[in-house]
């Protein structure tokens, strides 16, 4: 009865940015609406018209990691979005030519404040010394938000079902081998779920279905509904220069060339 009651209340708020559907019909709901994402490290307009099919190239030199003390790289393009109702799940395919170290495209979600833009400006902030004329004290920086991505990462030579969960004190890296017919298709269906405060990491076997990743046991513990928003991703981290071969034959460079992700049937509920 319970659970009755929570899936009519989620269909309300739901509604505006990700389309009704009944109860039993959570496979067949319709991609979320373009006008309730944000744009990361791309132009608002590069936002596409239809969220169910859709592409986002990643420069080289792109990527979405995290550092001792707590030190962002954010300069992977992304779209995400703010929810209206506690998050319950996520999921996308994503596919590409994966080519270099590295090349990556999932989904992302965060619990506090995104980061922001790698071109944002920088605000100096002026404050008045203590009455003493000691120096002023500092206002504290707010709390680094969790962040978990979890998608196709291509390295040693190999597609691989990849995540990355990062706290406070910086982000761990984990890599899961597909399947030797799957890791040649280039294509990967993961998942994001949550299941009390644990976040659940999935990536789908073609032939076993949804198989775990890992469990973020503290992923929402201490956090409130409003401050989770969740989105896709693309990231080409290395930075090679061209190569002999390409410097001599001319024309375009894999090396610095942008990474081109197909996603298809995201999913956010």
């Amino acid at each position: 009865m319970l659970l009755r009651v929570y899936k009519r209340e989620q269909t309300s708020v739901h509604a505006l940015c990700f389309g009704t559907f009944a109860a039993g019909q959570l496979s067949k709901m319709p991609a979320p609406s373009r006008a309730c994402f944000q744009a990361l490290n791309l132009p608002q307009d590069a936002i596409p018209e239809s969220m169910s099919a859709f592409e986002l190239y990643a420069p080289p030199h792109t990527d979405l990691w995290r550092k001792p003390p707590a030190a962002d790289t954010a300069t992977a393009p992304i779209l995400f979005t703010a929810l209206r109702h506690p998050f319950v799940s996520a999921e996308v395919t994503v596919a590409a030519e994966w080519r270099l170290e590295w090349d990556q495209a999932g989904l992302v979600i965060f619990a506090g404040t995104p980061p922001t833009s790698a071109n944002a400006p920088v605000t100096e902030i002026n404050l008045p010394a203590g009455a003493d004329g000691s120096p002023p004290a500092y206002p504290q920086p707010p709390p680094a938000s969790k962040w978990v991505k979890v998608g196709l990462e291509f390295c040693n030579n190999a597609c691989h079902a990849s995540s990355v969960c990062a706290t406070q004190d910086g982000a761990d890296w984990t890599t899961t081998s597909l399947p030797p017919t799957q890791a040649t298709r280039g294509e990967l269906r993961i998942k994001l779920e949550r299941i009390g405060y644990a976040l659940w990491v999935y990536y789908e076997d073609q032939h076993l279905g949804w198989k775990k990743m890992r469990e973020v046991t503290w992923f929402f513990y201490g956090v409130e509904n409003k401050s989770v928003r969740v989105g896709v991703y693309a990231s080409r981290p290395a930075n090679f220069p061209p190569s002999l071969y390409e410097r001599r034959q001319g024309g375009s460079s894999v090396t610095q060339s942008s990474l081109r992700v197909e996603f298809d049937g995201l999913q956010i509920f």
